[in-house]
């Protein structure tokens, strides 16, 4: 590795020196510049660096509160950050502030000093390509999904108006023609939007606090005519709490479980419990159990991927992205998602996010405002 731009931002002009003396005998880098403190390495009109050594304690401030000014400047920068001791906190917290890597000055020599720096600079550049790839991938399947609502949509209104000219001079296999073509229709339009939901996951969600009963509540009254539809029992057991979270990705994760316990309920009308506690260390913990078809122990972790359904269900509509979405959206908030027996029989969907700090103490009483009249919805 050669050519490379580098940054020394420390107060002790004897650690500077001997920094850019062990940087010139590698023969790694076509600049080198200093600076004593970070508001005057802000000063430096370089365009672009490759890496930056920056000391963690500096007069009147630390490396740690530059990194994120620093980065915004030079944002393909890979930030060592170096102090006179060890402590693996500060390591700790210099990783989760962006910095490439951390180390004591006690420890740094020739050939330590060259492997952090082509480990540094390699790891951002590869983090680099890895977020422009996954800023192409989004553009073409937000650009794929938009391109293809509207043919979706001109198919489902040529059948419509097909249907209703012809009305009842179609034959019997004209008629069995344009059911299967609605259906088609349909289970196209179905799987687009699926996909636009599981891509709009990549996009970075906003988080608040919000009361765990009004994340049921959205995702139930986005289900309201399925609900009614299918004669579903849906009971609803919340203490009163704060979650810390995107609220539109969390309503979407649990319709996302409801919807799959209605549409795997098997012969019987959907029987389903919706419950969440907060757990000793904070986390919340929800649960969507029902008495469905339930899922073999083989699949309760495949289910989780991309376009995976189970072969026996392959007759009920979905695109397989259902519970990938799912899964995508608990990363997204530091939480895991997984599937058990449900002791009553059926399937037991467990995920767990973290909590907001502040509990609310007492019991839900309000009843779902949409309780339908042909199923029941309580809490």
């Amino acid at each position: 590795m050669r050519d490379l731009d580098v940054m020394i931002i420390d107060d002790d002009a004897g650690d500077r020196k001997l920094i850019r003396r062990l940087l010139e005998r590698s023969g790694m880098c076509r600049s080198i510049c200093e600076a004593e403190l970070v508001h005057a390495a802000l000063e430096n009109s370089s365009e672009a660096l490759d890496a930056v050594f920056i000391d963690y304690v500096l007069p009147g401030e630390n490396g740690l509160d530059g990194l994120e000014t620093l980065r915004k400047k030079w944002p393909g920068a890979a930030f060592i950050l170096m102090t006179g001791q060890g402590d693996e906190q500060i390591a700790k917290s210099a990783i989760l502030a962006g910095a490439a890597d951390y180390t004591p000055k006690s420890r740094i020599n020739q050939s330590g000093l060259e492997r952090m720096l082509v480990r540094a600079v390699e790891m951002v550049r590869l983090a680099q390509r890895v977020e422009e790839q996954r800023q192409e991938l989004l553009t073409f399947s937000n650009v794929l999904v938009h391109d293809f609502r509207a043919p979706i949509r001109s198919i489902r209104f040529i059948c419509e108006q097909l249907d209703e000219e012809l009305g009842e001079l179609q034959s019997a296999e004209l008629q069995k023609l344009m059911v299967m073509m609605k259906k088609t229709a349909t289970q196209m339009s179905q799987l687009v939007e699926t996909l636009a939901d599981h891509i709009r996951m990549d996009i970075n969600p906003v988080f608040e606090t919000v009361r765990a009963t009004e994340l049921v509540d959205n995702a139930l009254s986005f289900l309201d005519q399925d609900i009614r539809e299918s004669g579903a029992r849906v009971d609803v057991d919340l203490s009163e709490f704060d979650v810390f979270c995107s609220p539109a990705m969390l309503a979407q994760l649990l319709q996302n479980l409801v919807s799959n316990a209605i549409k795997y309920s098997g012969e019987n009308p959907p029987e389903i419990r919706i419950s969440a506690r907060r757990l000793d260390n904070g986390d919340v913990l929800f649960e969507v159990a029902d008495r469905g078809i339930g899922v073999p122990e083989e699949y309760r972790q495949r289910i989780f991927e991309p376009f995976q359904r189970l072969s026996w269900a392959t007759d009920k509509p979905g695109t397989g992205l259902g519970l990938a979405t799912c899964q995508k959206i608990v990363k997204r908030h530091g939480g895991r998602i997984w599937c058990e027996a449900n002791p009553y029989g059926g399937t037991l969907m467990r995920f767990r996010v973290p909590g907001a700090n502040a509990p609310v103490d007492g019991i839900a009483s309000r009843i779902w405002s949409r309780r339908p009249s042909d199923a029941t919805v309580s809490r």
